[in-house]
């Protein structure tokens, strides 16, 4: 597990450091409305993504199984996959045919013409389609637990996709060069990920490629698949409405500012994300040998190491936001107008990494119902939230709508998670000594650091960054030290009450 953990570490590192490096560039070569239009399409993608449907992780739920034999596991994939092609045709066609009223719609541009919008989005239409399958065909490659081979495909995509683009930008710098570019690259890596997956299930590239759908599957997996289906429904719209929001009410700039901020709170998800990964499948095997004691231990080493970082990064983008956006960008105006926006989502952000090994927990059992009502008792909140705050206080509304819902809904959660299949873990531990002890100490060592690095007149961003780094090191190692039960090598069974009930 460890091999694969380190793998997942590296792939999402590599593709955090693509989004960090290349984002800029992006605004470079194309200009910062062209990088807001670029926005949008993800906005795009993010809402297509919803008809997954679940099937990607039920795919990797079900490859992961270790009380299922390899012939089912190729009935299941053939199956899903059959599935699938439906869906991206259908995200594609939906796409294509109502290209121009979404550019009418939802793109307020003084650069770029209807036209012109309505072009870009028929050229997506079929990129995202082409994303979506190489999301499918990953998280099957993450289900047989080959993590390391999954993410030498998911570096090479990007950087093939985004890398490769900004040489050719030099030359032609056009956005629909751009959405050209990354919607051809997808589509090869897709075919190449398909012939991999169907390798290590069937022990050839190119044996039984045809389309099939076995009912006997659908049956097995139905309930697990549409409990998915309403996570994914839930989840796509709470993480993309309010972008879409912010799009057809205001400018596209304001999209862009946003999703700056946004891009960089995506690091507390990216840093612990691979954690996640790599864990699902070991998870899903222990509880379904009756393993449930060990899967325990498991949440216990991991989970308070991952509320220590979560909070420590969490901390540096509160105290150095506007710092952090210069670094990055090397636009001191951009960041000025990006930087507020970026504590509030960052909080927002950590509060849905502290969210994924509780989520881990119920997906392994699966658990999906918590899910759905948590999710669509939040839309009742967000869909009119959206709308007033943003029609009273612009973007920044939207982010303390975002932040609000987010903390509320981790909250409930773990407490709901640890009382179905936590229950030998108190709540002292999980609320008091896991997240509220972590987040004092954070706070109070950063803010304390923050203090003599922002005394410091910065004139170079290597500089700037060497200082936060040290103030984020330091943060880091005081957080752990200080209190002694934080202290990770103490993590034992101590904090497991057995035959107690809270």
């Amino acid at each position: 597990m460890i091999k694969n953990i380190l793998a997942n570490l590296i792939g999402k590192f590599f593709g955090s450091l693509t989004v960090f490096f290349f984002i800029p560039l992006y605004i470079i070569y194309l200009g910062f409305e062209s990088y807001s239009v670029i926005s949008f399409t993800l906005v795009i993608y993010g809402l297509m993504i919803i008809l997954d449907g679940g099937i990607t992780s039920t795919l990797s739920r079900e490859l992961a199984r270790n009380d299922i034999g390899i012939k089912n596991k190729i009935q299941t994939f053939k199956t899903l996959e059959t599935t699938y092609f439906v869906i991206v045709l259908l995200c594609i066609s939906t796409l294509f045919y109502f290209s121009d009223l979404i550019a009418i719609n939802f793109v307020k541009s003084i650069t770029f013409d209807n036209i012109q919008i309505t072009f870009f989005v028929k050229i997506i239409s079929f990129g995202i389609g082409f994303e979506m399958l190489i999301g499918l065909y990953l998280g099957g490659l993450i289900g047989l637990e080959k993590q390391v081979k999954a993410n030498v495909f998911r570096i090479s995509w990007g950087l093939v996709r985004n890398g490769l683009i900004i040489i050719l930008l030099i030359y032609k710098p056009t956005l629909e060069f751009f959405f050209i570019w990354q919607t051809m690259t997808s589509f090869v890596f897709a075919i190449l990920l398909k012939f991999e997956l169907n390798k290590l299930l069937t022990g050839f590239y190119f044996k039984d490629l045809g389309l099939k759908i076995e009912k006997s599957v659908l049956n097995k997996i139905k309930n697990f698949a549409f409990g998915m289906f309403f996570i994914s429904i839930v989840a796509g719209l709470n993480s993309q409405l309010d972008k879409l929001f912010i799009s057809n009410q205001l400018s596209i700039e304001n999209l862009g500012y946003y999703t700056l901020s946004v891009s960089l709170s995506m690091v507390l998800y990216f840093v612990i994300n691979p954690v996640s990964v790599a864990t699902l499948p070991r998870f899903t095997s222990l509880f379904s040998n009756g393993k449930k004691d060990e899967a325990i231990q498991l949440f216990l080493k991991l989970n308070l190491i991952i509320s220590i970082i979560i909070f420590v990064l969490l901390c540096q983008m509160i105290f150095y936001s506007e710092n952090l956006m210069w670094i990055w960008t090397g636009d001191k105006i951009l960041a000025s107008n990006a930087h507020k926006f970026l504590p509030v989502i960052a909080t927002a952000y950590s509060m849905i990494a502290l969210q994924i090994l509780p989520f881990n927990i119920a997906i392994a059992n699966a658990y999906t119902k918590l899910n759905n009502i948590l999710g669509l008792s939040s839309l009742i909140i967000i869909i009119p939230g959206y709308w007033i705050t943003i029609k009273s206080f612009g973007a920044i509304g939207a982010a303390y709508t975002f932040c609000i819902v987010q903390m509320i809904i981790t909250i409930i959660y773990i407490y709901f998670i640890r009382q179905k299949f936590l229950r030998t873990l108190s709540l002292k531990l999980l609320y008091l000594e896991h997240l509220i002890y972590p987040l004092l100490a954070s706070l109070t060592i950063s803010y304390i650091l923050s203090h003599i690095v922002l005394s410091i007149d910065f004139n170079s961003r290597i500089i700037a960054l060497i200082a936060i780094g040290v103030s984020l090191t330091l943060t880091f190692l005081f957080t752990v030290l200080f209190f002694p039960k934080l202290n990770l090598i103490l993590i034992t069974r101590n904090y497991i009450f057995k035959n107690k009930k809270a």
